[in-house]
């Protein structure tokens, strides 16, 4: 009969041991691959084309990575159906952390509204870190006797079905949350981008429209009459802006904040998520990058991965509540 030895090691069998290491190897693979990354180059994969905003802070991370850590860091162009295109390109990658895409939160929830998605947006890509986030300011054109968002609440009970609300390719959930909460009638009026719904607000084609922070130069010179922010503390760079939960119309619970930031696929080392969580929010945290983003009149949002992702469900639980009251979205 064999016998097991016994090392100087506590009186444990060796045999013991040696187990004891082996349940202990992945995770201190884990620890030694965290601590090694990165060791090849990094890819960000944006499924926009450069020069807007999701495009610059992936270029503005991978400059980051590449000085911090000696490595290339790559970002890659993949536009086609929104974000949908990059977004499967990257789907297809190792779960090794090398391949990161870069895009707003609405991937996280466009499977919910579109079902002709490649994939599934809330299972097969997963945020870890925001680069920046900015709610949206609600317009009007100047047209509308109308000066505070109560007063416009107002004028669209007294006239139903009369105002037409532009929206860029989707009526956001939130605002549709607060047309059911307070019983408001009006009819979306869907653009395919940023662009051509402000003009038609400029023009009068549509009344109202919540849209970013360039128009506000535009409510300086008349021509149209920024009402509230939808973010949940007014921005910074419009402090007589109101909130729209602090406008006095019984939603001071209502919050939406479009943000941009990073994502990977299911798998990647929770070590590896956290430490480029850090970066991500140690490059916002920069003086050149604090100019870039009041520039571009977005907010640094720091959040960790758990933080992201909470708040990436809680949007996609407000957006499946909406699509399943069978709103259509897009």
């Amino acid at each position: 009969m064999a016998t097991v030895s016994r090392a100087a090691h506590g009186g444990l069998p060796a045999l013991f041991l040696a187990a004891l290491c082996l349940a202990a190897a992945p995770c201190v693979s884990l620890a030694q691959s965290a601590a090694a990354y990165p060791s090849k180059p990094v890819r960000v994969v944006v499924p926009l084309a450069p020069g807007g905003p999701t495009d610059t802070f992936a270029r503005m991370f991978a400059n980051y990575l590449e000085k911090k850590y000696k490595q290339p860091a790559v970002v890659e162009n993949k536009t086609g159906a929104g974000q949908v295109v990059g977004a499967n390109y990257a789907i297809q990658q190792p779960a090794d952390g090398y391949t990161m895409l870069a895009g707003s939160n609405g991937l996280a929830y466009e499977s919910l509204i579109n079902k002709d998605t490649p994939f599934n947006s809330t299972r097969d890509i997963l945020p870890f870190g925001v680069f920046a986030g900015s709610g949206m300011f609600m317009h009007v054109n100047s047209s509308l006797p109308v000066t505070t968002l109560p007063e416009f609440i107002a004028w669209v009970k007294a006239n139903p079905g009369k105002l037409n609300l532009g929206t860029a390719s989707v009526p956001l959930a939130p605002f549709e949350s607060m047309r059911e909460r307070l019983g408001l009638d009006w009819t979306y009026v869907n653009y395919k981008g940023g662009t051509p719904a402000e003009t038609a607000v400029l023009a009068g084609e549509v009344q109202a429209y919540f849209g970013d922070i360039k128009l506000l130069q535009y409510s300086k010179t008349g021509r149209m009459r920024t009402l509230a922010y939808s973010g949940p503390q007014r921005h910074p760079a419009a402090p007589d802006v109101p909130t729209v939960a602090e406008s006095g119309i019984g939603m001071s619970d209502f919050r939406y904040v479009l943000w941009l930031g990073l994502f990977t696929v299911p798998g990647v080392s929770d070590d590896i998520l956290v430490k480029l969580n850090a970066d991500l929010n140690d490059m916002s945290r920069q003086p050149d990058s604090l100019k870039r983003y009041e520039a571009m009149g977005w907010v640094p949002m720091a959040m960790s991965v758990e933080e992201t992702r909470r708040d990436a469900a809680a949007t996609n639980k407000q957006i499946a509540e909406v699509v399943a009251r069978g709103v259509k979205l897009r």
